[in-house]
């Protein structure tokens, strides 16, 4: 679902988690999707570095 691009706090409430750190530890994600994702949010950072 988080791949999909569902909600982290929806699917935090399908599973009945209050917390974010119980949530974790039942959510997994593909190498490819993690990779790309932190390669989205660091991007900024390291713009126009070589």
């Amino acid at each position: 679902m988080t791949e999909n691009g569902v909600d982290w706090r929806f699917i935090q409430q399908q599973v009945g988690h209050e917390s974010d750190s119980s949530s974790a530890i039942y959510t997994h994600v593909s190498d490819d999707f993690m990779n790309t994702s932190l390669h989205k949010a660091l991007a900024p950072a390291f713009a126009g570095v070589r």
